[in-house]
């Protein structure tokens, strides 16, 4: 091993004077062995050396024929008083100490591996998080989940989950509207639902009446359904999107004590279908198995919860509060809306609540129909 070349711990050698006696330590001498306090007495003669060197003193004792009596000075154990074993205490400090500061695991969990690729890329490109990175380096759980759900405008949310050195994103896609009632089968111009400031179109037919960066206030034409082709006007009706930044104020009022449900590890479980009756529980994943033996088994993958009780306080607002409100003002919002920015206006605890104002910036489609006019 390579600990043994360097074992100092000294080792009492005794040998009887002999013939052969002198000439064998002269011989420890010209291989280099490091001889301490020897000494001569009439029959004996006593020295040390270093345990590490045993192996080359057993091998000069039979060339020379000496009677030799080994004595361990320090017994066997785990931790010597030497070099190495500083070093190794301090790397085995070091090494935890510095591993616990960097991010290891950086997963996505989506439900398709196509929207999984592209939280990735987004994460790649946007956020730089390649693994492992300082955990001082990685931005904060909003700023992730903003840049997400700014490039990815599908997604109502983004569950990030942090545990160790090891971070998981979720994204959570919006819910499938259905937008037949919205359609209409007359032409319409697209005008401001809401006052803010245009940050970008998503638009199929119609002409742009307004520039990116400018504000515009409820009731101004947006888009409009009457283009200009030569010196006709032709109506052709505006379809589309038009996405500005507004600030939007909500006030909240919860209870100290929150109950919620978390989402724990997912767990592999082998199931017996011995009913057919039975009630299948849902699974995001699931095991292709022979059709003879898929019969009688199944393989599953499931998402494990559990009920936490929590009492907040005022270092959760940001980690706690701010989610929930993000999540709760999103489901009220048409899709693709997204929150930029929140300032918190106030706070208060009382005994059993928590009561305050808070100011989101928010990015939505401000666009709806306004009927052509025919006499236009």
């Amino acid at each position: 091993m390579i600990m043994e070349k360097f074992d100092n711990r000294p080792v009492e050698i005794t040998i009887v004077q002999s013939n052969g006696a002198h000439a064998f330590i002269q011989n420890l001498h010209v291989k280099g062995i490091k001889i301490r306090n020897l000494k001569h007495h009439e029959k004996n003669i006593h020295f040390e050396i270093a345990r590490k060197d045993l192996k080359v003193l057993r091998a000069s004792r039979k060339k020379y024929r000496v009677r030799m009596k080994i004595r361990y000075m320090q017994v066997s154990r785990i931790f010597q008083k030497n070099s190495w074993t500083a070093i190794g205490l301090l790397l085995l400090i070091l090494f935890p100490m510095i591993g616990s500061q960097l991010m290891w695991d950086i997963n996505v969990e989506a439900e398709t591996p196509e929207l999984r690729v592209a939280v990735e890329n987004v994460i790649q490109e946007k956020l730089a998080l390649e693994q492992p990175i300082l955990k001082g380096k990685v931005q904060s759980d909003f700023v992730i989940r903003q840049t997400i759900m700014e490039e990815l405008r599908d997604l109502s949310w983004v569950h990030i989950l942090k545990k160790g050195s090891s971070m998981t994103i979720i994204p959570q896609m919006a819910p499938i509207t259905d937008n037949k009632n919205n359609i209409s089968k007359e032409k319409n111009h697209l005008i401001a639902a809401k006052s803010g400031v245009v940050t970008h179109f998503d638009i199929s037919s119609g002409e742009r009446r307004v520039l990116p960066n400018t504000t515009v206030y409820k009731g101004d034409t947006l888009v409009s359904g009457v283009i200009t082709v030569g010196d006709k006007s032709v109506v052709v009706g505006a379809e589309g999107g038009v996405y500005a930044d507004y600030w939007l104020e909500t006030e909240f009022a919860i209870p100290k004590q929150v109950q919620y449900i978390s989402a724990n590890s997912r767990e592999w479980v082998f199931d017996f279908k011995l009913n057919e009756e039975k009630e299948q529980g849902k699974s995001f994943q699931k095991v292709d198995l022979p059709v003879w033996l898929s019969s009688f088994v199944e393989i599953t993958a499931v998402q494990k919860y559990s009920t936490v009780t929590q009492e907040i306080t005022e270092e959760q607002i940001e980690s706690f509060i701010l989610p929930l409100l993000h999540e709760k003002i999103l489901k009220s919002l048409p899709p693709k809306t997204i929150i930029k920015k929140e300032n918190v206006l106030h706070v208060s605890f009382d005994d059993d609540k928590v009561k305050g104002k808070v100011l989101f910036l928010v990015n939505e489609n401000i666009a709806e129909n306004y009927p052509i006019d025919q006499g236009d």
